[in-house]
């Protein structure tokens, strides 16, 4: 695989104010590439290309440039790689078309702006190639809405650059138009080998001038994808929430499908979405969760329609469209199973390779009931404090979100109005099991059927850590005396500080997973005053330890750091034992609220926390930490903490 791109997204949050529209963004194109952005109007395309043109400030992530940070590049050496085409709507008082398209040599006419005889063929030469030479003495107002846009690309063009970005270059244009507008972007991607990100409405013109494509909704930003698989039928229905009646209108009936007939060597469709991990390109996979719902969703195919499907798709919560064939698709007794190898991509762990099995039953007189339990290999919650309460499957709900809309979407397709029994189940999920923690938390006789965002995302250790430390870099060259920076380990972190303390974002925050010593020093090396990490409980506690690795493979002790801080706080034996028994923090809390001992044992804490701080940044900067819980909320901060939020309120106000 050709792994040269020019430019880069890299887990990019785009949006304005204080909350991102889109998040999670990954994305590159390669020179003489022209990469397509579909998906409703009002879904975040245009914002999208605004920040990977350096026009907005990514919100989170980063945008790469031949490997370099967008960030890095003077406002001339970034006009020098890429020019963006957007609408344009402001009136240019006594411009001719060529001074118009002129304009976009001015990066390299130095400081006095004056045309040089090259820079004036340049531009002559670009009004050329996009079919407008005959309009370089016309107003550049007194010409059509298409010539417009005809002289708006000559201008990108007349930049001479890598990178071309287009924000609906066929408006305004007839159907001759958009034919030699896209006819130009294919020349000029295949002869000058320019990388082109263009957005479009007409899916019928996206498919034919694609290489890859990448679709935008309000409900994430899917991976670079095939143009086969971009505007195959279901994913266009999902992406557009068009029924199945609203997308025949369109395109018409769609063919039943006969089977394919492969090789008898062929492989099975296989899940290709890549993420960037320093020089390397890794292989996503998707999570337990999203074989739990692809595989509702084949089994219920098979009832309703009474054949079984090649293979299923479904977009999950981070946007990213999953096809797989499933292992098997059959009928039994009361309904029908259909098995999904779970693929974790290049990150391999205990559940690679084992079946998710659906077992579907239909429930004709329950319209729009969709029942859930784990069977086989799915592990049952025994402790208070997880995702599920204490008896049911550990199938979380997100996992059961996906399951619930992956069977109303086949019931709809079908025209079915009655209800589902699922069982969900996972083939030697409970001798896996042994292999992790579920034991210890309270999730016993098999595995958890998990994933947030349903897609697994492989990233090495150093890779994260360098991530972490250009965005410490990257914050540190935006912040003024004194440097400010707010730490979080994930995106709890990152969601507190927008509902709870939203009047300090212009702070910048990075992401430190569970790297809180490493984020530290990266800090203190950038010369950071003042730091504030803000988390879960469920991470932050263990700082009171001593543990700047916050990941349970490194350290697991948040019960026995409450049992302690308890024990000194007057605690009783029973108390103890209880909180080291306890499956999570919460939990935890909950303990303490009956004993009324949550205040001093907290502060004791934070005390603790407060110490082990200091002693990590040895007096490079002052440093706090505020902690929180998704079920308790607030929980305290320690004693700098709350010096430097005054002083930040003050410096807001």
């Amino acid at each position: 695989m050709n792994e040269t791109f020019l430019c880069t997204a890299n887990d990019l949050a785009i949006g304005y104010g204080k909350t991102p529209l889109l998040s999670g963004i990954a994305l590159g194109v390669q020179p003489g590439q022209i990469l397509t952005l579909i998906g409703p109007n009002g879904a975040g395309k245009s914002t999208l290309l605004r920040t990977l043109a350096g026009q907005l400030d990514p919100m989170g992530g980063a945008v790469l440039l031949d490997e370099k940070n967008l960030s890095d590049y003077t406002g001339t050496q970034r006009a020098q790689k890429l020019a963006l085409m957007a609408p344009h709507s402001r009136r240019m008082e006594l411009t001719t078309c060529f001074d118009f398209a002129a304009a976009g040599r001015y990066p390299y006419t130095g400081r006095l702006g004056i045309l040089s005889a090259e820079d004036k063929r340049q531009a002559h030469s670009a009004l050329e190639r996009v079919g407008a030479a005959h309009l370089a003495d016309r107003d550049f107002n007194r010409i059509s809405d298409g010539q417009r846009q005809r002289v708006l690309l000559a201008r990108a063009v007349c930049q001479q650059p890598e990178i071309i970005l287009l924000d609906e270059p066929t408006s305004f244009l007839d159907i001759k138009g958009k034919i030699e507008l896209l006819t130009i972007l294919r020349q000029l991607a295949q002869e000058k080998q320019v990388a082109v990100i263009v957005s479009l409405h007409e899916l019928e013109l996206a498919q034919k001038i694609a290489d890859t494509v990448v679709c935008v909704s309000p409900q994430g930003v899917s991976g670079v994808m095939t143009p086969k698989d971009a505007f195959a039928a279901e994913n266009i229905r999902t992406l557009y929430r068009l029924t199945k009646e609203q997308y025949e209108a369109l395109y018409g009936p769609q063919p039943e499908r006969e089977p394919e007939r492969r090789p008898a060597k062929q492989e099975p469709p296989r899940f290709e979405h890549y993420i960037r991990s320093g020089q390397k390109l890794l292989r996503c996979g998707y999570t337990t969760g999203t074989c739990a719902a692809l595989g509702a969703a084949g089994a219920a195919r098979l009832l309703l329609t009474g054949k079984a499907p090649e293979s299923v798709g479904l977009r999950t919560p981070k946007g990213i469209v999953v096809e797989v064939a499933p292992i098997y698709c059959r009928k039994t007794a009361a309904g029908a199973q259909c098995a999904i190898r779970k693929d974790g991509g290049d990150d391999v762990d205990v559940t690679t390779g084992l079946p998710v099995i659906a077992d579907i039953t239909l429930l004709p007189d329950a319209p729009g009931q969709v029942t859930i339990d784990g069977g086989p290999g799915v592990g049952r919650v025994t402790k208070p404090g997880l995702d599920q309460p204490v008896g049911q499957a550990a199938i979380n709900h997100v996992p059961r979100r996906m399951i619930t809309d992956a069977l109303h979407a086949e019931a709809e397709a079908a025209g079915y109005d009655g209800g589902f029994d699922v069982m969900i189940s996972i083939e030697g999920g409970e001798e896996a099991a042994k292999r992790t923690f579920n034991p210890h938390i309270g999730v016993e006789g098999g595995l958890s059927v998990l994933g947030t965002s349903g897609i697994v995302e492989p990233m090495s250790q150093q890779a994260i850590l360098d991530t972490v430390q250009l965005e410490i870099h990257q914050a540190a060259l935006r912040e003024q005396s004194p440097k400010r920076l707010i730490l979080a380990p994930g995106n709890y972190g990152l969601d507190y500080l927008a509902q709870n303390l939203p009047e300090y974002s212009s702070i910048p925050v990075v992401k430190c997973s569970n790297f809180m010593g490493d984020a530290l020093d990266m800090a203190a090396a950038e010369q950071f005053a003042e730091v504030l990490l803000v988390g879960h409980i469920g991470k932050l506690v263990k700082l009171a330890g001593g543990i700047m690795n916050t990941h349970s493979r490194m350290a697991d002790c948040r019960t026995e750091l409450f049992c302690t801080h308890a024990a000194l706080c007057g605690a009783s034996q029973a108390t103890c034992r209880a909180l080291m028994d306890a499956a999570t923090t919460d939990a935890c809390l909950d303990i303490l609220d009956a004993e009324n001992l949550r205040e001093p044992v907290l502060e004791s804490l934070l005390q603790a926390i407060q110490l082990h701080l200091n002693r990590r940044v040895a007096g490079a900067f002052r440093v706090g930490a505020v902690l929180f819980s998704n079920q308790a909320g607030p929980l305290g901060q320690t004693e700098t903490a709350a010096q430097l939020l005054q002083s930040w309120q003050k410096k807001e106000q």
